[in-house]
């Protein structure tokens, strides 16, 4: 799927920029499947979630929605995700798998404010969130689907 024409100015923070510019790009990220509400309003969600986003898809991650950025909402390839650990991640479990899981689902916009690789209380709850928003069943278990969630990209397949 091709962008929409960039027409500047590039969306930043500082200030909060409001603009239906602004809920466009927010709308495509959600339709990407990031965790952004389109609210119209670039201030510091959008700029972490355009800063992640450029980090994913290999762009200088300003957090700064230039034309480079606006065409890779639209254009940019899915990114593969990180391959399965083989096991559920659930309460207890521990280690590098879940704090890859962690960072990624907080990369997309699922804060998580421990990123310890210490399954717990905070992780089973935006598991759930993620799981409800992706249409998955509602365990807070990190199973092979919701794992690939974490890292999947709506993308039309004209632009894949």
């Amino acid at each position: 799927m091709l962008a929409p024409p960039f027409k500047p100015p590039k969306l930043s923070y500082p200030p909060v920029m409001k603009s239906p510019r602004v809920k466009q790009w927010q709308q495509q990220m959600k339709t990407r499947n990031w965790n952004i509400e389109p609210d119209g309003q670039f201030g510091p969600i959008s700029r972490r979630t355009c800063a992640n986003f450029q980090t994913e898809h290999g762009l200088e991650p300003d957090g700064v929605v230039d034309a480079a950025t606006w065409e890779a909402t639209w254009e940019a390839h899915p990114t593969d995700p990180e391959p399965w650990p083989e096991e559920d991640l659930e309460h207890g479990s521990e280690g590098a798998h879940v704090k890859t899981w962690e960072r990624q689902a907080n990369r997309r916009g699922w804060r998580i404010k421990n990123i310890d690789g210490h399954y717990d209380d905070e992780d089973a709850r935006v598991c759930k969130q993620m799981q409800r928003a992706f249409g998955l069943p509602v365990t807070g278990i990190v199973d092979f689907d919701t794992w690939n969630a974490t890292w999947w990209e709506n993308v039309p397949t004209s632009a894949a």
